[in-house]
């Protein structure tokens, strides 16, 4: 609100720093309060994560106004694997925070996102990832690739559809165990941390499980005779 504030004040166009899929939600409904405020989003192709360019009806962002820069990464393929949560830590343990941060996305090359700012920063301070030395380059934006995700398809029934009862079935843990996760913050649905087990799942929910990766709810459909619901949903586990 401050931001949209300042530039409906000002006249002229903020930039936020890189938004989840929620966040940007709740940034259009925002700027949709003033008469003559424009959200503009990008953060590369196929991109999820993205920053916001605030501004009056007038202005036309230029790519470049984002100032985003997405940096490729080098590293002896044939020797060592790089998944994306060795990326993430990796760039984070170098006190980068996580919204400077965007996408990071594998198939075949790895790419990510970041603030303009810190491409000096990052080329300097990340050469090792998993054990492996790497290289970083700066690429063009419009060379970003789509990420390969290779999600599995589940069909099963459930008692209810209780968060913790259909995080249970997706990890194949107990049901205490679901709902240790939801109490300690780790689990999302729809990027939003949701810490009640009996919250409501619904059709197309995405669930982010930390420790474990996402799932998404493809269908509910009827009841058995044991009163059980029936559901299909994928998951992107590490």
């Amino acid at each position: 609100m401050d931001k949209c504030n300042r530039a409906n004040e000002q006249f002229s166009p903020v930039l936020t720093h890189f938004l989840d899929p929620r966040e940007q939600y709740i940034l259009e409904v925002l700027a949709g309060s003033f008469e003559d405020l424009i959200v503009h989003l990008y953060g590369g192709t196929f991109a999820e994560r993205k920053r916001a360019i605030i501004a009056p009806s007038y202005f036309e962002p230029e790519e470049e106004d984002f100032e985003i820069v997405l940096m490729e990464i080098k590293y002896p393929e044939k020797f060592v694997t790089l998944q994306h949560r060795h990326i993430l830590g990796t760039i984070m343990s170098l006190g980068i925070e996580r919204d400077q941060l965007g996408d990071i996305v594998l198939n075949g090359q790895v790419q990510f996102t970041l603030t303009k700012q810190l491409e000096s920063y990052i080329i300097l301070e990340l050469n090792r990832i998993n054990g492996a030395t790497v290289k970083l380059n700066s690429i063009p934006v419009k060379d970003m690739i789509q990420s390969k995700e290779d999600w599995k398809s589940f069909h099963t029934t459930v008692s209810a559809l209780r968060l913790d009862v259909v995080i249970k079935e997706m990890i194949r843990k107990s049901r205490t165990i679901a709902k240790q996760l939801i109490d300690k913050k780790r689990v999302k649905v729809n990027h939003t941390v949701i810490d009640a087990a009996d919250f409501q799942v619904g059709s197309g929910d995405l669930l982010s499980i930390q420790g474990f990766g996402r799932a998404q709810i493809t269908e509910i459909g009827g009841t058995t005779k044991k009163d059980k619901v029936r559901i299909s949903y994928e998951t992107l586990f590490k």
